[in-house]
């Protein structure tokens, strides 16, 4: 049985697996436990990883473990990395960001207006960041 639930999105997200190496991916889904993608570049079950989400507010960053990989076709690999921080709260309000932004984005999308996730997360942050900070301080 899962302990946290998955929330399917696409933004985009920074991952190191050394001082030296970054990337960028995007998202297939992600909960308060952790995140899954895909990639093109090799990674192994173990591997830690450093990452931050520049798309919510504050910026998020946090660490991770490499838990599980799979081959993903035609090319690549479908990765799974499970949080290893400590501080729920935040990974559970940066959850809730991301979920508000694909939200949001679908709902522009159904009145013929198309957006990237991306850019989506930009125009919802200058538009409700200020409102959901104001609400997380009230619980």
């Amino acid at each position: 049985m899962r302990s946290f639930i998955r929330h399917p999105t696409s933004i985009p997200i920074q991952l190191s697996t050394s001082p030296c190496d970054s990337m960028c991916v995007n998202v297939r889904n992600l909960s308060a436990g952790g995140v899954c993608f895909l990639t093109d570049e090799p990674v192994k079950v173990g591997d830690k990883v450093d990452f931050w989400i520049p798309h919510v507010r504050p910026e998020y960053q946090g660490k991770g473990v490499v838990v599980w990989r799979r081959d993903h076709k035609p090319k690549g690999y479908e990765v799974g990395v499970r949080f290893t921080s400590d501080d729920e709260y935040f990974r559970v309000r940066m959850v809730e960001q991301v979920c508000c932004i694909e939200d949001y984005r679908q709902r522009l999308a159904l009145k013929g207006r198309q957006l990237s996730s991306e850019a989506a997360a930009q125009e919802w942050i200058e538009k409700y960041a200020g409102k959901f900070d104001q609400r997380a301080m009230t619980h």
